[in-house]
Formats: structure tokens, C-alpha cells, sequence
């Protein structure tokens, strides 16, 4: 059988700059130029014949066809993702090594986030540092900030913490920044009922 779809890194910059509604978050996230992004979507656009986005001055909107093409999309993703770990589960399986400013974990439930059994599966150990520069020597996968870096080739995803008027900022690797660990820990930051 012959599988009809566009490019799979048209469709990655699609569904990115779909979520974010921004070709430069979503060029953070891939690790590409906001303009390989943009390129990648107007290649995608024209082998489907059709606009996926508005080109605003304040920034992306999706037309319908691409708020209809989005959740199917996201879906196929994590089909793929689902498949990959059935037969390669330590692709996957790593835990996460996690930074946490000190002025975060000041605000974090007692005992973060080993008290919280949803999470041994996707945190190894946490520290308290501020330094993102510890995310490319390796010695952290994830910085948990309360407020952006702004480096330009790192991920950054802000977290709006359940129950707490908070900010949070999840710095990582871009090739981190939609792995099931990570967005374990974005997940649970979000809904988790226990902040002050």
C-alpha cells in the first residue's frame, strides 16, 4: 500500500507552530531558525494546495482547515511515539534529571517530587540551581525557572501553575521538549491542586 502525506518535517513544523501559534517557540522547540519553520509550513501549504495559517502582523492564526488538520496531526505523532516505544521502550524510558531554581522550589509542595508517585517514572533526582548552561554539559535535562532565559537554543514552555497565580518556565533540549517525561512534569505542574 502507498502512504499519501507530505513531508514529516513540514508536518513536525506544522503541528509546533500550530501549538505555540508562533514559528519562533516553535522553531525554540525543533532547533531550527524561526525561518526554516516558516519555509517548512509554506513547503507543507503548497503540496496540499491550501493555507494552513493567516500570516498576522501580531502573529499565526489557524484557518479552519488547519484547526481541523492539527488534532489529527498531534494524533498521528503520538501514534508513531506510541508504536516506537512498544518495541524500543528505552528510547522512552530515561527519567529525567531536573533543576529547580531556588526561589521555584520555595513555592513547589513539600517533598517535590519525591512524594509524588506520578512522577518517580519520569524525575531520576532534582537539584537547586539556576544555571541553564547545565542543561547542554548534561549534568541536568531540565530547569524548572520563574522566568525566561530567552536562550535561543533551548526550549522554553511556560507553565501556568494550578492553584497559585505563578509562572513557571520549563527550559530544556529542544529535542526534549515534547517527550512524555517532559510533559509528565508540565502536566502535573498545571492540574496539581497542593501549590499555596
Amino acid at each position: 500500500m502507498t502512504y499519501r502525506f507530505p513531508s514529516l518535517n513540514g508536518l513536525k513544523a506544522f503541528e509546533a507552530a500550530a501549538r505555540h501559534l508562533s514559528f519562533k517557540t516553535a522553531s525554540a522547540e525543533l532547533g531550527v531558525t524561526p525561518g526554516a519553520i516558516s519555509q517548512q509550513v509554506k513547503r507543507l501549504e503548497a503540496s496540499l494546495g491550501i493555507a494552513l495559517f493567516r500570516r498576522l502582523p501580531q502573529g499565526l492564526l489557524l484557518t479552519k482547515e488547519g484547526s481541523e488538520y492539527l488534532p489529527k496531526v498531534s494524533d498521528a505523532f503520538d501514534l508513531l511515539t506510541d508504536a516506537t516505544e512498544a518495541i524500543a521502550p528505552t528510547l522512552n524510558g530515561r527519567k529525567l534529571s531536573v533543576g529547580i531554581a531556588p526561589s521555584v522550589a520555595k513555592i513547589l509542595p513539600d517533598g517535590w517530587p519525591r512524594r509524588i508517585i506520578a512522577l518517580d517514572a519520569y524525575i531520576r533526582d532534582t537539584r537547586l540551581t539556576e544555571d541553564a548552561e547545565l542543561i547542554w554539559s548534561n549534568e541536568i535535562d531540565a530547569l524548572l525557572l520563574d522566568r525566561q532565559t530567552r536562550h535561543p537554543s533551548l526550549s522554553e514552555q511556560v507553565i501556568t501553575v494550578s492553584g497559585s497565580k505563578s509562572e513557571l518556565y520549563f527550559i530544556t533540549r529542544p529535542g526534549l521538549a515534547q517527550c512524555r517525561q517532559s510533559r509528565a512534569i508540565i502536566e502535573y505542574l498545571s492540574k496539581d491542586k497542593t501549590f499555596q
